[in-house]
């Protein structure tokens, strides 16, 4: 079994580079930076009053403004601590057409949980996946995207 961190590491990469933008889509805005944070030592972060917090996934706008982050969780439970990062997240991330653009990764299976959770606690999301392993590769299914219909992919 791969070790938490690396797993995390290597779904964050997969998804930065595949899903912000996607492979296909004309009408990305080039001049943005996405960056997969490696849990380990991450390469950006949010700077809260509880210290920094640094996203699995994160674009940002050529000034340096934050366009959009996923976050990426392994464990099926989720903790209130784990909650409260979502929310903080969402707070910090940009806005999309009506919700901020926050993107959650959970493992499958995991889902009506982390929308029960996204939605009782007042977190803004643009999208809720959900990721899983078939023959070692990553598969992403979208479960809920209430801001932009093309996200729901």
């Amino acid at each position: 079994m791969v070790a938490p961190d690396i797993l995390k590491a290597r779904i964050s990469r997969v998804i930065a580079a595949t899903r912000f933008p996607f492979v296909g889509q004309d009408d990305w805005d080039e001049t943005r930076t996405t960056v997969a944070n490696d849990p380990l030592e991450p390469e950006w972060s949010f700077e809260t009053t509880e210290g920094p917090l640094a996203p699995s996934v994160v674009v940002l706008n050529s000034d340096g403004s934050v366009r959009e982050c996923g976050e990426v969780v392994l464990d099926a439970e989720f903790s209130g601590e784990q909650v409260e990062r979502w929310r903080t997240m969402s707070r910090l991330t940009g806005p999309g057409e009506k919700y901020k653009k926050f993107f959650l990764y959970v493992p499958e299976g995991s889902e009506d949980e982390a929308l029960r959770l996204l939605e009782e606690n007042g977190i803004e999301y643009a999208g809720l996946r959900t990721w899983g392993l078939v023959n070692w590769n990553l598969v992403l299914k979208p479960i809920k995207t209430p801001d932009m219909a093309k996200d729901h992919r």
